[in-house]
């Protein structure tokens, strides 16, 4: 085996734990700031998918009342006002979990692939 391998072998070992940590101090405490990025503000958008290249759906929270809405190149439209019960549901699916430590994130990963694989 050449030198070059060898190099490489040494930058992967050194670079892996580096990298590791990154994500466990990610998981650990970037999830708690991600969320409180929209909070306190008066409209929030809690969904948009896209329908075409111009168009797309969104769900927005305008004070306490939620609407979907449709959005073109030049116009906006209200498609149908949610309940309080689908604003409540759709912002739930949106939180982000927060974990203990980085035992609880793989824990919690491992069933959902169980969960999944059933």
């Amino acid at each position: 085996m050449n030198l070059q391998f060898w190099v490489m072998l040494f930058k992967i070992i050194i670079c892996l734990p580096f990298v590791l940590i990154l994500i466990y101090i990610s998981v650990k405490f970037g999830g708690n700031k991600l969320q409180n990025i929209q909070k306190g503000k008066y409209i929030k958008i809690l969904e948009r998918t896209p329908i075409s290249k111009e168009n797309s759906l969104l769900v927005v929270k305008i004070g306490d009342k939620g609407y979907v809405l449709s959005s073109t190149v030049g116009k906006i439209s209200i498609i149908s006002e949610l309940n309080e019960d689908e604003i409540l549901s759709v912002e739930a699916s949106k939180t982000i979990p927060q974990y203990a430590d980085f035992k609880d994130f793989y824990r919690k990963l491992r069933f959902k692939k169980e969960d999944k694989d059933e």
